[in-house]
């Protein structure tokens, strides 16, 4: 069984209704949804009473994208599990893809590809040839979406967020990254196949990156690597995103003074 872990504010009824449709669209139908609402609870339930594939629904009275994917984990029954976006949708043959993988292959994550079906495009660049083990440094272009596990290798007290990273959090971004740092640390092998099974909407153009993303990536890279580590990496992303940066140096700087103000939470690995 596959168990799709899906956190929402219940602010995106299209979206939320989008994404339930492709779930019963699936042409593999053993699996269950956990739809973790952090508001609007009603809504969500309203909505979920239109559809009949299996589906608990948990309530949440905090907000957090990372704490949601933890809460939300310890309802799920299924030995294979993704983590799903509230405004992203399903290929209709996705599940039955990945079940397929994991049936022959001995992996225990596995990472696939987003498309944008409206711009028809991909969400990132793709390697074009499969891989059966991805390096270290693959892993900070990978996205919660495009990752399923299979609990029968990996062990699901070790799937967990932290939840100082992702949406709602002191740290808007990279939990997706922490988390496959650390499988990796911990020997698991991560395999990454060229095929789309998801689908979310390409951000424009617009390459910038603002005042809090670039803040959270000193802390970032001091939580997978350390300081010094850390400083080379952020270092380097400075000097690459330079002219994407509309105030490089102070955006620099605070991000420094972040990373070295950033301790690591005793309650998450």
């Amino acid at each position: 069984m596959i168990s799709v872990v899906i956190p929402t504010l219940g602010t995106r009824e299209i979206e939320l209704e989008r994404l339930f449709q492709s779930l019963e669209a699936q042409t593999y139908q053993n699996f269950e949804a956990i739809v973790v609402s952090q508001d609007n609870h009603d809504l969500v339930k309203e909505i979920l009473d239109r559809y009949d594939f299996p589906v608990k629904h948990v309530s949440l009275h905090r907000k957090g994208l990372s704490y949601s994917r933890n809460e939300g984990i310890n309802y799920t029954n299924g030995n294979i599990v993704t983590f799903s976006d509230d405004d992203c949708w399903y290929e209709p043959n996705a599940f039955q893809e990945v079940n397929d993988f994991f049936e022959n292959n001995n992996v225990g994550i596995v990472c696939y590809q987003i498309y944008d079906p409206v711009k028809k495009e991909y969400y990132k660049e793709y390697p074009t040839q499969e891989q059966n083990a991805l390096r270290f440094r693959d892993l900070f272009r990978k996205s919660s979406i495009e990752i399923f596990l299979k609990l029968d290798v990996v062990e699901k007290k070790k799937v967990v967020f932290d939840e100082e990273f992702g949406l709602g959090a002191a740290y808007p971004s990279g939990e997706e990254n922490i988390f496959l740092h650390m499988m990796y640390k911990q020997g698991y092998q991560i395999s990454y196949v060229p095929k789309v099974v998801v689908y979310h909407a390409k951000p424009s153009m617009d390459t910038r990156l603002n005042y809090k993303a670039f803040l959270s990536k000193g802390p970032l890279f001091k939580r997978i690597f350390n300081t010094p580590i850390g400083f080379a990496m952020l270092t380097f992303l400075f000097i690459k995103k330079y002219s994407h940066l509309e105030k490089p140096f102070p955006f620099y700087f605070d991000s420094i003074k972040e990373m070295i103000k950033y301790k690591k939470s005793r309650r998450r690995p």
